[in-house]
């Protein structure tokens, strides 16, 4: 009986280690996972920049019913002039029939005071028609121009040489009562006889009814 017992003791404290050992082995080893916290998004969530290229833009949450600014269905009308009468065209490069005229009035008037004939120079007659839209267009009568100033300025910036510069000028009903205008006011008679004058150049320019007539004398 004693050996039964010593025998049953040894066993169990021979068997139990064994035991603890196998139960350990075989428990499924818990893997330490982190759960994603479902407070923080997965992706980067930078800071917001301005878009460098705000078209397209698309939208997370389009809107099926877009207001579009301007509404097609409205057009923008363009503006009318306020008083389309104050136009005034621009009158053509080439020497009309009524400037020529007043050219042959002057060389007549200086063939019979003994004077030579003044040549024509295209660019003072581009320059006399210049001064005479402006001053139909602005609605003034002065030597002195708000936009292209004095004869000598519109000279210098034409880039046209010249000792000696005149200029006559004269708002008239009738082309034709400019050239006795001129011959009867002392000062324009003179600059059309000087003898220093070499070139002329002749604009005219209607507005409405009446004739804006600009000479301009050089001598080259």
């Amino acid at each position: 009986m004693k050996r039964i017992l010593l025998f049953t003791l040894v066993c169990v404290l021979f068997v139990a280690p064994l035991a603890e050992a196998s139960w350990a082995w075989w428990a499924p080893t818990v893997p330490n996972i982190q759960q994603p916290s479902w407070n923080e998004p997965s992706w980067p969530n930078p800071s917001p920049q301005p878009d460098p290229n705000p078209w397209p833009n698309p939208s997370p949450n389009p809107n099926p019913n877009p207001n579009p600014n301007p509404n097609p269905g409205n057009p923008i009308l363009p503006t009318q002039p306020s008083d389309p009468g104050n136009k005034v065209p621009l009158p053509d490069a080439s020497l009309s029939s009524d400037e020529q005229k007043l050219i042959n009035q002057v060389n007549q008037e200086r063939a019979k005071n003994g004077q030579q004939a003044l040549a024509i120079d295209y660019g003072l007659v581009a320059l006399a028609k210049k001064k005479s839209h402006d001053m139909a267009v602005n609605n003034y009568f002065s030597h002195v121009s708000p936009t292209l100033g004095t004869v000598y300025n519109m000279l210098d910036q034409a880039g046209i040489g010249y000792s000696r510069a005149g200029e006559n000028i004269a708002r008239t009903g009738s082309v034709e009562r400019a050239h006795p205008l001129f011959m009867n006011s002392a000062g324009h008679r003179a600059n059309i006889l000087h003898s220093g004058y070499t070139h002329i150049g002749v604009g005219i320019v209607k507005q409405g009814t009446s004739y804006h007539v600009t000479q301009i004398f050089i001598k080259k």
